[in-house]
């Protein structure tokens, strides 16, 4: 029986090894032509993972699209939500890097292309500075009013950000406005941190975010506009020079008796150190009216410019 059955296997062997192949052969070009590879592309979110805590993530893709190849069967069934694209920053300090992206595809499915295939992601760090808030009055009171004190709830303020942003930050302000009062009042001020430009600085955040402000108001003072006078003071750094001051304002309101006012023409700052300067800055400065004289905002700021001496030129004259 063993020895029938091994005849029939082996009788016309070749004949029937060839007609597996060309079977084998026909099966692949049918499943071929039937269900050929085909590509398709995919725009998917881009992930992050890892990321580190205390930094400002900013990265220059928030997507990336994905060309994949595979047999077609498998694209009826499959949909953008199956791809994933995503960094992993798990190794990546502050600053700036080139981060390699990273993907998941179903099963069946290979990449054929990721664009963009690396990302450039900026890790800024998140910190604290603490500021003098500076209350600026906007605005008229009522007719025989003017401003004699201002009290804020606050005089400073923590400031919180991204570390590039934070340095953007020359000053925090609330304006006041007087909205014609003519009596006492109180009223809640936004806080905003703002830049050289007089602009508000994005990202950053005040806290607290406002303050109250109490107006006491004066009657029966003469109001005049002078001239803001900023008084330099000593310690500019050796092989230095000021070359220019300016304030802004350059002119304010004061308020006082007639008596006082009729000789005033201008009103000076506090003394302003130079100690060690090397570079041209703004100085919030405190003004420093003569007693008996009120002022609606009692700061200004004042632009130093700070230049290096020129060197005398060397050398002997000739006989």
């Amino acid at each position: 029986m063993i020895s029938r059955m091994r005849n029939i296997v082996q009788h016309n062997l070749p004949a029937k090894i060839l007609a597996l192949v060309i079977a084998v052969i026909l099966w692949g070009y049918v499943m071929n032509d039937q269900n050929p590879s085909i590509e398709s592309t995919y725009t998917v979110q881009l992930d992050v993972v890892n990321a580190p805590e205390g930094y400002k993530i900013t990265k220059d893709a928030a997507s990336v699209k994905l060309r994949v190849r595979g047999p077609r069967s498998l694209f009826v069934s499959a949909s953008e939500s199956d791809f994933k694209a995503y960094v992993d920053l798990s190794k990546v300090e502050e600053g700036k890097h080139a981060v390699k992206v990273q993907t998941v595809l179903p099963q069946g499915f290979e990449l054929v292309e990721a664009k963009p295939d690396t990302v450039t992601f900026t890790l800024d760090r998140i910190v604290q500075k603490t500021m003098k808030a500076e209350f600026i009055v906007t605005g008229s009171t009522a007719p025989g009013t003017t401003v004699a004190h201002i009290e804020p709830s606050v005089e400073t303020v923590t400031i919180e950000g991204a570390a590039s942003d934070i340095k953007e930050v020359t000053r925090v302000i609330g304006y006041v406005g007087l909205a014609g009062n003519g009596d006492d009042f109180s009223l809640k001020v936004p806080l905003t941190a703002i830049n050289a430009d007089g602009r508000e600085v994005a990202g950053v955040t005040v806290k607290p975010a406002s303050a109250e402000v109490s107006v006491q108001l004066a009657r029966g003072l003469m109001k005049k506009i002078v001239t803001v006078k900023p008084v330099l003071g000593d310690g500019l750094a050796s092989g230095y020079e000021v070359s220019s001051v300016k304030t802004d304002p350059v002119k304010i309101e004061v308020a006082g008796p007639e008596n006082i006012l009729s000789k005033l023409t201008s009103i000076e700052t506090q003394k302003i150190s130079l100690d060690g300067l090397t570079k041209t800055t703004d100085e919030n400065v405190q003004l420093a009216p003569p007693d008996g004289v009120t002022v609606t905002n009692s700061s200004v700021t004042v632009h130093i410019e700070i230049k290096a001496k020129k060197k005398a030129a060397s050398g002997t004259a000739s006989p």
